[in-house]
């Protein structure tokens, strides 16, 4: 056997040890065409496994050896990793190929550091800068040359804290023109005795541009770009706006301090690539967390059109161009203008609202007692498709013809989900919309009535309910548009129509809520019937003082409060509803006691006049179904209904 075969392998820690000593050797052979960043700490080049053309999305750690491409998720932690995943084959391979190239043994003794050379000064940035330093500030860089453009950001005082320097340099090998941007501060040596410029940024957490202006305007809407640049033209295009930016770029966001954003208004404008967006959206999640007044984004779409000018007014013209990668800057350079913002602004189409994103399904929890519970909504998918043509905004509902001119339709009308019932009969679209008092009104139109006289069975009962057409245009016009947003939505997300509220599977419906989960959102739908005005006022504290302690020694009150508590209960001991007759004297407090039962579920009104039940029995079952129905004044009604009514319930019709 030769010796050679039976040689011993050093060791994974001894090559990765090796490798880190020599990393500038390693990072030369097998990433070439690569540069160091951030001030010399970080190494990036185009990455060998995908045709990348330019460094930007693989950096690797100088000091530590570890590495990422935040383009595609790939990481490691050390440089036989990286070995490994440029070349492909195993770890032991790319721990050979580093041990061959740098001449490490197993016999070898760890390689003693060369001579120690005095550490390089560690230099840290003095915040503000002096005035006398400011009047310093060099006005070129001993490699880039004379800067393009220079920003000073400023602490919310006004005071100098970091200037910025754009150099635009000669086209790339894509005829691309390259930008390189080099941060300067006015730093203090370790030792406290030297003080000097220094090409280095700040330390993290970083101050966004014009947080002096943020301080001075504290009610201004803040819009947030990616660059300095384009910060710059978004000011100048919406001049109501702080416009802002962070320090390098879309991958250094995170190292930003966007705590003055918190309570603010914050319309964001991203870059028009994946990497804007995605940049963008992670910044959305964080002015949430911090307490953003509002989150919205720019609408990218808009920019599809052509600005133009006719009789000194902005107008919009087909034929817009919104290149890859295009920002505020590329808007004011392709003739955006003030005006066509301020167009865009009045009619709703500029912004985007940003959404929560969905959180993982659990169990409503019990609302408290001052809050009024909300209607619970179907969560908008991502996948939902608007009619070619439509946006629906703060403003209205907007339609955009071939010319781009967005003319109004209708006041905001959202459609939630399509709906159906359980055996998939009765297609219908679940709309919301506010009405001119304010008061939201939920409608299922039928899919039918879609296809019959649109203006009788649809427009006629949603104008009826307050939806408002738009007074510029003719009915007609306005009437085609509206039901070619209704008719040409399309969505993933469905509602299931129920005839009864209460309990669903483990979900309990109310008229305004539901509390629990169901694998659909539940709709109830039932012609004619009149929900039951449950509601919320008050506290329990307050209906323990003023209602509870009055039940304390009285038999019939806690009686009748129990017999409220019990309705929902019933579904889930397995008990079949029931009811009870409170008879006596006149004026002897009967109705005081159905008004204390109904104090469980809301005020008086809860309370039913006998009459009520003559025509519409089985709707009005199916609308207190698990809960409680309260009848009074039994004696205004025939004794052949109360008859009927107390054998019907009895027997479980609409299970109430």
């Amino acid at each position: 056997m030769s010796a050679s075969s039976t040689k011993k392998r050093p060791s994974f820690a001894q090559v990765k040890a090796a490798a880190l000593r020599n990393i500038d050797k390693v990072l030369v052979q097998w990433l070439p065409n690569g540069k160091r960043v951030d001030g010399g700490k970080e190494y990036t080049a185009p990455n060998p496994t995908r045709t990348d053309k330019r460094a930007g999305s693989l950096k690797i750690s100088i000091s530590k050896g570890t590495w990422s491409d935040f383009a595609t998720g790939d990481k490691g932690g050390d440089l036989i990793d990286l070995v490994r995943y440029i070349d492909g084959g195993t770890d032991v391979e790319a721990c050979n190929k580093l041990a061959e190239l740098l001449g490490v043994t197993a016999d070898s003794a760890p390689a003693k550091p060369a001579p120690a050379k005095s550490k390089a000064p560690e230099w840290t940035a003095i915040q503000p800068i002096p005035a006398e330093a400011m009047n310093k500030c060099p006005v070129k860089h001993r490699q880039h040359g004379t800067p393009s453009k220079v920003w000073i950001y400023r602490d919310d005082k006004g005071q100098p804290l970091m200037a910025l320097y754009r150099f635009d340099m000669g086209p790339d090998e894509d005829g691309k023109r390259k930008k390189v941007f080099a941060p300067l501060t006015w730093c203090k040596r370790s030792d406290g005795e030297t003080t000097q410029w220094r090409w280095q940024g700040l330390p993290e957490l970083r101050p966004l541009l014009r947080r002096d202006e943020l301080a001075l305007r504290a009610d201004a809407p803040v819009i947030l770009c990616e660059g300095e640049k384009a910060a710059d033209a978004a000011a100048d295009l919406m001049p109501n706006y702080v416009a802002s930016c962070w320090p390098n770029g879309s991958n250094s966001w995170h190292k930003a301090d966007l705590t003055p954003l918190k309570g603010r208004n914050v319309l964001l404008w991203p870059d028009n690539d994946d990497s804007g967006s995605t940049c963008m959206n992670a910044i959305a999640h964080k002015l949430r967390e911090i307490g953003a007044g509002s989150v919205r984004f720019i609408a990218l779409e808009v920019f599809k059109r052509k600005p133009t000018i006719k009789n000194e007014r902005a107008e919009f013209a087909k034929g817009g161009q919104w290149d890859n990668g295009d920002d505020a800057a590329d808007a004011v350079a392709k003739g955006w203008t003030v005006d066509h913002f301020v167009e865009l602004e009045r009619s709703g189409e500029l912004f985007v609202s940003v959404e929560e994103p969905s959180a993982p399904e659990e169990p409503e929890p019990t609302p408290k007692a001052k809050a009024k519970p909300a209607a619970k909504r179907p969560a908008k998918p991502k996948n939902d498709l608007m009619p070619g043509g439509f946006r629906l905004t703060p403003e209205g509902v907007f339609y955009a013809g071939d010319d781009g001119e967005a003319r109004p339709v209708c006041s905001p009308l959202e459609i939630l989900a399509r709906t159906r019932d359980d055996k998939g009969h009765n297609w219908g679209l679940l709309v919301e919309f506010d009405d001119p008092d304010g008061a939201k009104k939920r409608w299922n139109i039928p899919a039918r009535t879609m296809t019959g006289d649109f203006g009788k069975d649809v427009l006629g009962p949603l104008v009826d309910m307050g939806l408002r057409l738009a007074g510029s245009r003719s009915g007609r016009n306005a009437r085609n548009d509206l039901q070619s947003y209704l008719g040409g939505f399309d969505s993933a997300q469905r509602a299931r129509l129920v005839t009864r509220l209460g309990w669903h599977d483990s979900a309990f419906l109310l008229p305004e809520q539901q509390v629990g989960m169901h694998s659909e959102h539940l709709h109830f739908y039932e012609a004619g019937s009149q929900l039951p005005p449950i509601s919320e006022a008050g506290t329990l504290e307050q209906w323990q003082e003023q209602i509870g302690a009055l039940c304390v020694g009285n038999h019939r009150l806690a009686f009748v409060v129990g017999v409220a508590l019990a309705g929902p209960l019933l579904h889930m001991l397995g008990h079949e509803s029931g009811g009870f007759h409170l008879y006596g004297d006149s004026s002897g407090g009967k109705t005081t006691h159905l008004q204390v039962a109904a104090s469980i579920y809301g005020g008086p009104r809860l309370v039913r006049s006998w009459r009520s039940t003559d025509n519409a029995l089985e709707s009005i079952a199916a609308a207190h179904s698990d809960g409680l129905l309260v009848l009074d004044e039994i004696g205004m009604c025939d004794p052949r209904i109360i008859g009927e009514t107390v054998y019907m319930l009895g027997n479980g019709t609409g299970k109430a």
